[in-house]
């Protein structure tokens, strides 16, 4: 039997890379006869660099960039020598994972740390840049991405605005006269899972700012920022992107990269597993199992295992789900679904034993399988 194993990051415990291993694992175990191919996927957050780095035999380039706050930090970007392309994930240079809870405020965070990793894939000569914005401790509307490459952000008396969320309210005016055209002539891909609004009940304020210690009198301070930010932007671009879909994903970086650098914005999973080369070779396994840290109805609007399974149906191939938690709510999508809980115990213990039992789990799965192959 010829078995794909394709799971995204399990978050907080597990690597793609690592989960893929620990249930190839378990299958051996229960039978050492299994062809098994082992392909780790991601879906624009936590882990896409990894993943397409590995996959497609690319390299990681350390850069030093400055972090939400400003400080200096070591990061880094995956590259694709060949295809000139660089991989950047923000969170490497503008996460929530950089921050300590006392430290979370989206008035003051910025994504210029984002735009150091832009520059730098631009200086070794990126021709395409795949940006996977999920995880971002900011919601700048990428204003410090902007500064970082070049831009000029100018308030009513021709003075820099500062950083952070604090500044959409200040922008008045943008400049790229001092604009590398090497950045102009970059293709740019976003890729995420997010298809929320800039601003609004379901924008990026109302919807991400708590997460990222924002208050109640900040998010409306911030969505007063966002209004006059699609305000300045539609002045020097001619393009209205209050209802951009996904102009909401990672605190509105996407508006910038759009508008001024022609930027597309595409789902994080389907980009990966077309660039892995997994879509078109579906139909030439006779299962595959997948998994993230929570199966729920968001893995069905664009998470990495849902997109996968999708994928999957429409080739007649059956699919295995296996997460820390599953809920029933998405059970539609998968032939069956398993939780690695399977005793009793609290979820830091489940997270700490993740690979182990992962690999439990999918040692009764072989036995399960072998059953029907006989």
């Amino acid at each position: 039997m010829k078995i794909l194993i394709a799971p995204n990051a399990m978050k907080g415990s597990m690597s793609a890379t690592n989960f893929a291993r620990a249930i190839a694992e378990g299958l051996l175990r229960a039978n050492d006869r299994f062809d098994l191919v082992k392909c780790p996927i991601a879906d624009g957050g936590d882990g896409t660099a990894e993943v397409l780095v590995n996959g497609l035999n690319g390299i990681f380039v350390p850069v030093e960039v400055h972090d939400p706050l400003g400080r200096k930090i070591t990061s880094r970007f995956g590259w694709l020598p060949e295809s000139k392309c660089a991989i950047i994930e923000m969170a490497e240079a503008s996460g929530l994972k950089l921050l300590t809870n006392n430290e979370l405020d989206p008035m003051i965070a910025s994504s210029f740390g984002t735009g150091d990793l832009i520059q730098e894939s631009i200086r070794i000569g990126a021709k395409k840049i795949i940006l996977g914005i999920g995880g971002s401790a900011t919601i700048d509307g990428g204003l410090g991405m902007l500064k970082a490459m070049g831009f000029l952000l100018l308030d009513k008396s021709g003075n820099e605005i500062i950083d952070g969320g604090n500044g959409l309210i200040q922008l008045a005016e943008i400049s790229s006269k001092n604009v590398s055209t090497e950045l102009f002539n970059c293709k740019i891909v976003i890729a995420t899972d997010v298809a929320n609004p800039l601003i609004g009940e379901n924008g990026a304020a109302n919807v991400y700012g708590p997460q990222k210690g924002a208050t109640p009198k900040m998010i409306e301070e911030l969505e007063l920022g966002f209004q006059n930010y699609i305000s300045v932007m539609k002045q020097f671009t001619a393009i209205d992107l209050a209802v951009l879909v996904g102009g909401g994903a990672a605190g509105g970086i996407a508006l910038p990269l759009v508008s001024i650098l022609n930027a597309r914005i595409e789902s994080g999973a389907e980009l990966v597993l077309e660039m892995l080369g997994i879509t078109n070779e579906l139909k030439n396994y006779d299962l595959i199992i997948t998994g993230e840290g929570c199966i729920d109805m968001q893995t069905l609007s664009g998470k990495g295992s849902g997109v996968i399974a999708m994928a999957a149906r429409r080739t007649g191939i059956p699919v295995i789900a296996i997460g820390g938690t599953v809920k029933q709510e998405a059970s539609s999508l998968f032939d069956g679904m398993f939780s690695i809980m399977s005793t009793p115990g609290s979820l830091e213990d489940s997270m700490r034993s993740a690979f182990n039992l992962t690999k439990e789990l999918s040692f009764e799965l072989g036995k399960l399988i072998n059953v029907f192959i006989k």
